[in-house]
């Protein structure tokens, strides 16, 4: 399609927009099956699947966004003396971002700046303890349908890999109610990350039968790291406890640099080799593209792979001021490229477009008859 299209009409439209819509909601109907049953399928996701979860326990705690963070940030006691040489137009702009940038190379110039040390550190644990929002009576209905139509594909193609830029544990949460097995690079079940655990597999075993592969098995990687990964000398340890040392990629200009230290190398890594594969889809979700590290891969694999299949989905990509990424993809599907598409909207319009699986296998059904309340 080369124009935008609306999905939905108003009841009192006439004949030729309902159909109009129709034809489009069918068209993006088989766009969208052929990209999730492509060989490989990745996801991007970014906060904006986050957004409109909830704490369990705290039904005020949610997801939180960048303006939210820097207005936390701004009430440290340390604000106005730690940031009181730094340029008036940054503390104008109100991008946490680029305010932790300036902090952090201010205080390489000055290591012994413990004024400047402190503030920095504060900030970073708010964004540590406002994203750890997520717990176990979180309602996440979004994120376990979209598991469920994302991850239950055929055993005969590749494991779902869903990249992620978020530090909560939504899609963790969801994968554990949903009965998935989840790849995250602390092996089966274990606490302690090593990146070949990407490699292993659920496999089932019966009595005279040869070995069939889990059907509820996708990869989870976490491009910026997550609110309950610890840090031990080399050793990333998964952790019930507030982190010691964390280990996430704080919004900063550090973030490039960081992105080739492990654990972060091995999932740009395969962030990289995925995106190259001859026949893949991709699912970019509630990502504002700002991270240079992760657009970049992306924008080649655009030019470079014929064999690309890539929707984005945001409830801004036909805003005036959308990333250049996508009015980039605009530019193309004008100019006729139909591998790609733009969706306006949000995580939920698209768990609700997706395309059903096809029929579960008999065991899963089984297992979902008597899950646990």
């Amino acid at each position: 399609m080369k124009h935008w299209q609306l999905l939905e009409v108003a009841n009192d439209a006439d004949d030729s927009d309902k159909s109009s819509s129709a034809a489009a909601a069918e068209a993006l109907n088989a766009y969208l099956e052929a990209l999730v049953n492509a060989e490989s399928l990745l996801v991007l996701a970014g906060s904006g699947t986050s957004y409109g979860v909830t704490s369990g326990a705290d039904e005020a705690r949610t997801a939180p966004s960048m303006s939210t963070l820097w207005d936390e940030v701004v009430s440290l006691e340390t604000f106005e003396a730690a940031t009181a040489g730094f340029t008036p137009s940054l503390l104008d702009s109100k991008n946490l971002e680029h305010l932790l940038s300036e902090a952090q190379a201010r205080s390489v110039l000055k290591p012994d700046d413990d004024l400047l040390t402190g503030f920095i550190e504060a900030a970073e644990r708010i964004v540590l303890e406002r994203c750890g929002f997520v717990d176990d009576r979180s309602a996440l209905p979004q994120h376990e349908t979209f598991l469920r139509k994302i991850a239950r594909r055929s055993t005969r193609l590749h494991r779902t890999q869903v990249f992620t830029t978020n530090y909560d544990l939504a899609f963790e949460t969801a994968a554990r109610r949903a009965r998935f097995n989840v790849v995250d690079g602390f092996g089966y079940g274990g606490s302690i990350f090593d990146g070949t655990s990407f490699d292993l597999d659920y496999v089932r075993r019966r009595p005279r039968e040869a070995p069939t592969l889990e059907p509820n098995v996708f990869h989870l990687l976490k491009l910026h790291g997550s609110v309950d990964w610890d840090q031990s000398s080399d050793v990333i340890r998964k952790t019930v406890e507030v982190p010691r040392v964390p280990v996430l990629i704080y919004p900063s200009a550090s973030k490039y640099q960081l992105s080739y230290q492990q654990p972060y190398l091995e999932f740009m890594s395969r962030f990289q080799i995925a995106l190259r594969q001859q026949d893949v889809g991709v699912i970019v979700v509630g990502f504002g593209f700002n991270d240079a590290h992760i657009v970049a891969p992306l924008e080649a694999a655009i030019r470079s792979n014929v064999g690309i299949r890539a929707v984005i989905v945001s409830p801004d990509v036909s805003a005036p001021g959308r990333a250049e990424t996508v009015a980039e993809f605009a530019r193309l599907i004008g100019l006729g490229d139909r591998r790609l598409a733009l969706l306006d909207g949000t995580f939920a319009d698209l768990v609700r477009m997706l395309p059903d699986v096809p029929p579960m296998e008999e065991r899963t059904a089984h297992q979902e008859r008597f899950e646990w309340s």
